[in-house]
């Protein structure tokens, strides 16, 4: 999974791949579990940012899900 401040950016915000141990997958239940830590998503700043989460099977790139996300100032802390 790729997060971008913008489609098309040459930048990423962070990068989820089962090889940095940010995704899991789970074949018998058809499941995939992104997990980013607090320390991961402090760098985060106020803004939009795109995704996509794609699998890559070495011959077929395939995304699977692609989408925008709103991060807001805490308000309370």
């Amino acid at each position: 999974m790729t997060v971008r401040p913008y489609a098309g950016a040459s930048t990423t915000t962070v990068v989820a791949t089962t090889a940095n141990g940010r995704i899991v997958l789970d074949a018998l239940n058809g499941r995939a579990t992104v997990t980013l830590s607090a320390a991961t998503t402090t760098d985060f700043t106020p803004g939009r940012y795109v995704y996509d989460f794609v699998f890559d099977s070495g011959s077929v790139v395939t995304r699977v899900l692609e989408g925008v996300f709103v991060v807001i100032a805490g308000v309370t802390v």
